[in-house]
């Protein structure tokens, strides 16, 4: 077995959480390199994971000879930049998500990924992994019908109280255009019915400015608020309602067919079923079906993808295309118009 050497630029709370344990289960690993955003903070993951070298810039561990794979794990305002010179640098990629600030960025890593012969993955939303094999099963046995819509329910009350300072989510300057789960939900409807073809958007910003971190009042471009009616490539419509200022929180998704409807309740991530007629009731996951969340399979599918070409999902060609509807949700809100997708 062939060691992978990995260095980690933004070694934070979902690496600890999340990928750093799966990390630690897989053989033949080395972790070789770490920079945080501090030498302190950077020096302390170190210690924790038993990284042999600490980075004073991202761009020296990028460069380091003793690393095959660069694990990203910033704001998406650095995403763009890390992952084209780590591919460049002959190395592959893990980018958390999401993939960039935009589309432009997107269309540039994704070129910079085809050009060389290097995985480049980002990490998956983890909203129905343990659903994705009966959904597909029950769409492919056409228990449904056809399909007449799908709505797409995300609602928080986070910044419902003008008052509330901004977070890096809400921050244009980190998080580009992408606003609350919309990308995340977008990446799920691709999963189940394909790539998005047209995007009509409407977008609400109730608070114009907030605080920052630093106590400085910031202009507010990521809306509060979007409603969105889409259609993919299959013809399926599509309706995302996202809101961070909606109280009593909902994360949902219908499916509406002909002969029956699927309702998967994000929160409990739970899956009901009910025929034309009949009271929704729990569908069972067949054996084999199953997707541990607490144990996924994430790291393990970066690393065989390494060693042996494995497939894997999202690669950049996924983050691509949700970050397409991104991009054209918010052309759509600001010129009134429907965006067709290439």
């Amino acid at each position: 077995m062939n060691t992978i050497r990995l260095g980690f630029i933004g070694l934070g709370g979902i690496y600890r959480q999340r990928h750093m344990p799966g990390l630690q289960r897989i053989d033949g690993l080395e972790f070789s390199a770490v920079v945080n955003r501090s030498r302190e903070s950077s020096e302390r993951a170190a210690e924790e994971f038993g990284i042999a070298n600490v980075c004073d810039t991202w761009e020296e561990l990028i460069a380091r000879d003793d690393i095959d794979a660069v694990c990203i794990g910033t704001w998406p305002y650095m995403h763009k930049s890390m992952s084209i010179a780590a591919l460049e640098a002959g190395k592959h990629v893990f980018c958390q998500a999401r993939m960039s600030m935009n589309y432009g960025e997107a269309r540039a890593m994704y070129h910079a990924a085809e050009a060389r012969d290097r995985v480049a993955m980002l990490c998956p939303v983890p909203f129905g992994l343990s659903i994705d094999k009966t959904i597909a099963k029950i769409l492919d046995r056409g228990d449904l019908g056809d399909i007449t819509l799908v709505r797409v329910n995300s609602l928080t009350g986070a910044f419902a109280d003008p008052a509330t300072p901004l977070n890096w989510r809400k921050d244009h300057r980190l998080s580009g255009l992408n606003m609350h789960t919309l990308g995340m939900y977008i990446e799920v409807i691709h999963r189940w019915f394909g790539w998005t073809q047209s995007v009509s958007a409407r977008s609400n910003i109730f608070a114009e400015q907030r605080i920052d971190e630093t106590g400085e009042h910031v202009n507010v471009e990521i809306p509060d608020q979007y409603l969105l009616n889409t259609q993919t490539q299959s013809g399926v419509p599509v309706q995302y309602t996202m809101s961070t200022v909606a109280h009593h929180a909902v994360d949902e998704i219908h499916i509406y067919g002909t002969q029956g409807t699927l309702h998967y309740d994000v929160f409990r991530d739970q899956l009901h079923f009910a025929k034309v007629g009949d009271k929704m009731a729990p569908v069972t996951i067949a054996s084999g079906d199953e997707y541990d969340l607490k144990n996924w399979r994430v790291e393990s599918d970066f690393i065989d993808a390494i060693r042996t070409g494995a497939d894997y999902h999202p690669n950049f060609e996924d983050g691509l295309r949700y970050m397409h509807v991104v991009q054209a949700a918010h052309d759509s809100a600001a010129s009134g118009n429907t965006i067709n997708l290439d």
